[in-house]
């Protein structure tokens, strides 16, 4: 499991390293990288073949049909088509495309938050981030909304 807030700099080239902690923590270093799939401006980086499960469970359903839902496909468009092939360098360093850090409002030499959450990290403008987490939210409301069905 992902886990762990962490803060960086993305360098002038458009290379963020991922800490050696949740490096460790993927199962392979063949990743994705896309836009993230809800409203928030964060990068959401996948091992490939967790991205494939994800897609396949999320999109594809057990008959296959769900593409023909429009809501489903502009979804996919946001979150599928929007995904790249990556790897890591020799040092840890992904390589953020242009338009997916666009996309987050990273810019060179910006610190950055990248995020362990469970089987998936995020890359955040850390200054967007500190916004989201400061939200006048209700966590114990959400989390009791978010359990009901799970206790019954």
């Amino acid at each position: 499991m992902l886990t762990g807030e962490y803060i960086n700099k993305m360098d002038e080239k458009g290379r963020v390293m991922i800490p050696a902690k949740l490096r460790s923590a993927l199962s392979s270093t063949h990743l994705v990288i896309t836009k993230s799939f809800d409203n928030t401006k964060c990068i959401s980086l996948f091992v490939a073949e967790d991205f494939e499960k994800t897609v396949n469970n999320a999109f594809m359903g057990t008959d296959g049909l769900q593409l023909f839902n429009p809501d489903v496909m502009r979804l996919a468009r946001r979150f599928v088509a929007t995904a790249q092939a990556i790897e890591f360098d020799g040092t840890g360093r992904i390589l953020l495309p242009q338009a997916i850090r666009s996309y987050a409002g990273i810019s060179a030499k910006e610190e950055v938050m990248v995020v362990g959450v469970t089987n998936h990290i995020e890359i955040w403008n850390k200054a967007e981030y500190d916004e989201y987490m400061n939200a006048d939210i209700d966590y114990t409301k959400l989390a009791s909304e978010l359990s009901k069905g799970r206790n019954q």
